[in-house]
């Protein structure tokens, strides 16, 4: 194995940074590839993967020990067309969800017992696009559905699930983020059919949405990776000419950048709105992958061993921070 070198996130006030180094550890199980990863508030990381193809391991688990090295975790079976979206966490626990053969997909791990189950799913969906946790047990998803996307909240951890509501957007537009910094309020983003996006906010816990499009918008692709804390929010926006960190201060009814990005495929996770993790591949050209740490408006690239992919998830507790790749771990410390 190899050990987790530790990354100091850089202080904007420093005038000289070096950049950090950190070492990949190869997943405990390389026939699944890695596709989700979660931090609960209190550091408690976990990354979860399910496999299409015909092996007979079709769902992985581990989970990272407070020294730094990571265990097996036993999943739920997965059938074949099981995929994992999306992920959020709590002080003690996740939701990863996803679609599976039969529609919704929700399991649950527990920090305390490092297991993962089954929570029964909503129905009369065909998978689940977002899912955004603001306190114990308490989260929002937005699922798929012949109507159009559905908003639904459990305060259980998936147990039981909230009526269904839906808010008018089309069928055919794509869930790309969900964020609900407490119960009343959420912003939802969303790739439309005609290759702009949509974003729409509540504050009442669902029941009215209102747009949020404008002019700071008008030239976006797509916004995902939506961090929102009071009325303060962080995304990643995708632009003609590229990528872009993007800040609003008044909950979505204005914009602006914090700084523009040369990654490609990106994915960003922050333990506050100021100190951030962001992830993916250099470019397209070149698959090779790329992670970098942002503290305020800085990004400060970090120097990769033994990450032979594109980080595909990024995921922050209060302290540490996680990236995955399809075989691969690697560990931030803040």
């Amino acid at each position: 194995m190899c050990s987790v070198a530790g990354a100091v996130l850089a202080s904007c006030a420093t005038p000289t940074v070096t950049s950090p180094h950190v070492t990949g550890l190869p997943a405990i199980s390389i026939s699944v590839p890695l596709s989700s990863v979660g931090c609960t508030t209190n550091n408690s990381c976990v990354a979860l993967g399910t496999s299409s193809l015909d092996v007979s391991l079709t769902s992985v688990g581990e989970y990272r020990l407070t020294s730094g090295r990571w265990a097996a975790l036993a999943v739920p079976n997965a059938d074949p067309s099981t995929v994992i979206t999306s992920s959020s966490c709590w002080s003690e626990g996740c939701l990863f969800v996803g679609s599976q053969s039969s529609g919704d997909l929700v399991w649950r791990y527990d920090a305390s017992s490092h297991s993962v189950t089954a929570e029964k799913a909503p129905a009369g969906a065909t998978g689940i696009d977002a899912v955004s946790c603001y306190t114990s047990m308490t989260c929002a998803i937005l699922d798929s559905s012949k109507s159009g996307p559905r908003f639904l909240t459990t305060t259980d951890g998936g147990t039981t699930w909230s009526a269904p509501l839906t808010f008018g957007v089309p069928s055919q537009d794509f869930v790309t983020a969900l964020s609900c910094p407490s119960r009343l309020r959420c912003m939802a983003s969303f790739e439309s059919s005609s290759s702009d996006i949509a974003v729409y906010v509540t504050e009442d816990g669902g029941a009215t949405w209102s747009p949020r499009t404008g002019f700071s918008t008008v030239t976006w692709s797509v916004l995902t990776s939506l961090n929102c804390a009071g009325k303060k929010c962080r995304g990643l926006a995708k632009l003609s000419t590229g990528w872009r960190i993007v800040r609003s201060d008044n909950f979505g009814r204005s914009w602006s950048k914090v700084v523009s990005l040369h990654g490609s495929i990106l994915t960003l996770a922050c333990s506050t709105l100021e100190r951030c993790v962001i992830g993916g591949m250099k470019n397209f050209l070149s698959s090779s992958p790329w992670l970098a740490t942002v503290t305020s408006n800085k990004v400060t690239a970090v120097k990769l061993k033994y990450v032979p992919s594109p980080i595909s998830d990024v995921a922050c507790g209060s302290r540490i921070c996680v990236a995955i790749g399809v075989t691969t771990v690697v560990t931030l410390r803040p």
